[in-house]
C-alpha cells in the first residue's frame, strides 16, 4: 500500500492515504503495555506489508491495509527503544539486547545483553550490524557489531 500514512494521535494510531482515513486502531484496545511508554515509535515496513509500533516491552505489526493486529512480540524483560529496517529485517533495539525479526515476522534471533541502558544506531555497514550500546559510568558508550545474520557479537570498541 504505497503511499500509506501514519499519523499518532496520543493511544490512537491513524492510517491515512491521499484521498483519507483507511483504519484507526488505539494501543489501549490491544491490551499490551504500549500507551504509557516514554519511548514509542512507528514505521511502515512495506517489505512485510505492516506497520510496525514499538513501545514499552512490546512490539506490534499492523497489516498496512486494515489496521488488523497481524502478530505482537513481547520483549521479555527488556524494554524498547528504536526501530531500523535494513535490507530484509527488521531490528528492534531494545534497552540490553536486540531482536532480528523477519519480513515473514518470524524472529530470527535475539543478540546477547550488549548495554545497560540504552541502544542505538541499527545500521549494517560492510555486511555488520553497527550499534552504539550505553554502559553508563565508568563505561559510556560503546560502539558493537554484530553478525546480521546471526546476532552474534564481532567487535567491540569504546566510542572516543
Amino acid at each position: 500500500m504505497t503511499g500509506l500514512r501514519i499519523e499518532r494521535h496520543g493511544d490512537r494510531y491513524v492510517g491515512m492515504v491521499t484521498d483519507g482515513l483507511i483504519w484507526e486502531v488505539s494501543l489501549a484496545d490491544t491490551g499490551l503495555p504500549l500507551d504509557s511508554s516514554p519511548f514509542r515509535e512507528e514505521v511502515v515496513w512495506e517489505a512485510a506489508r505492516v506497520v510496525v509500533i514499538g513501545a514499552g516491552d512490546a512490539v506490534l505489526f499492523l497489516e498496512l491495509a486494515t489496521g488488523a493486529i497481524r502478530k505482537h512480540v513481547r520483549l521479555g524483560d527488556d524494554l524498547f527503544g528504536h526501530l531500523s529496517i535494513q535490507d530484509d529485517a527488521l531490528y528492534v533495539l531494545g534497552y540490553t539486547r536486540v531482536f532480528a525479526i523477519g519480513a515473514d515476522l518470524v524472529t530470527r534471533w535475539i543478540s546477547d545483553p550488549l548495554a545497560v541502558d540504552g541502544i542505538t544506531g541499527g545500521e549494517i555497514v560492510d555486511g555488520r550490524l553497527q550499534v552504539s550500546a550505553e554502559m553508563d559510568p565508568p563505561g559510556g558508550w560503546v560502539d558493537v557489531e554484530l553478525d546480521p545474520a546471526t546476532g552474534v557479537e564481532l567487535s567491540r570498541s569504546v566510542q572516543n
